[in-house]
């Protein structure tokens, strides 16, 4: 099984792996914790408020994860300013590009953003996002990213806006590059989901260290079928990071920045 999307930093990464352990899950990737509080994140998305200017440690996560082949991380975007010589030196450390415009309040169809994801199709990475609301920082302005970027895959996280929301797969049911991460959503969203739109465009994601992976592994047990469990709990994932730039090997753990598991 692999996490498609966990935070960490230096010192929660020890706790992380024990925990992937008890649970069978093969390999994470990552993005970089802590850049604000829980408690403004939560006002921030449940307002829709402005965000901020503020990077997260990207470097530190990368160096505390050098040596473990089962981590990998997403770069984590700050759209405040457009991609320069310092974020491409970084992402070309990464699997993939994460936004959060729960954090930084940048809309998806600003012209910052899209200079991170022309970083991402020139190196083959997946794109990652949370959505929030009904306006520039929604699902269906991710969509609508996704469309004039064809070449890139895109992740849509926390099955949209999170718990009871049935709307985020039929806004992205037509846009065929953009796959469903399912931490935060009910079983109930989450099989919707993979009825609308096939399981091979749902991936499995956990919020650790915010949800415990067991909650999230429970969750898709009950709502997914058997066998489509294994592209939903690490194929789908693989397929989107892989990209060509690394195989795959019979110990279950990443051999590359953007490898399979």
């Amino acid at each position: 099984m692999v996490d498609a999307h966990a935070h960490a930093n230096r010192a929660l990464v020890p706790k992380l792996l024990a925990t992937m352990a008890a649970e069978r899950v093969s390999a994470a990737f990552l993005v970089a914790g802590g850049v604000v509080s829980p408690m403004e994140l939560s006002h921030t998305i449940v307002t829709e408020g402005p965000g901020r200017d503020v990077d997260a440690d990207n470097t530190e996560l990368l160096d505390a994860i050098g040596g473990e082949p089962s981590l990998a991380a997403f770069y984590f975007a700050n759209p405040h300013r457009a991609a320069g010589e310092p974020d491409l030196a970084l992402i070309d450390r990464c699997a993939g590009i994460k936004f959060a415009p729960g954090v930084h309040g940048i809309g998806h169809l600003d012209p910052r953003v899209q200079s991170y994801v022309d970083a991402a199709a020139e190196r083959g990475l997946p794109v990652y996002s949370h959505c929030i609301g009904n306006g520039a920082l929604s699902v269906d302005q991710y969509a609508r990213l996704a469309r004039r970027n064809p070449e890139v895959a895109f992740v849509l996280g926390h099955a949209g806006r999170g718990n009871f929301d049935l709307d985020a797969a039929r806004e992205i049911r037509d846009t065929e590059n953009v796959l469903f991460e399912t931490s935060g959503g009910f079983d109930f969203v989450i099989k919707d989901a993979v009825e609308t739109l096939g399981a091979e465009r749902v991936v499995f994601g956990s919020e650790f260290p915010i949800q415990h992976p067991r909650v999230e592994l429970t969750k898709l047990c009950l709502a997914v079928a058997e066998n489509d469990l294994p592209a939903v709990l690490g194929g789908n994932i693989r397929r989107i990071t892989s990209t060509g730039k690394s195989t795959e090997k019979s110990t279950g753990t990443f051999s590359g920045k953007g490898g399979s598991a």
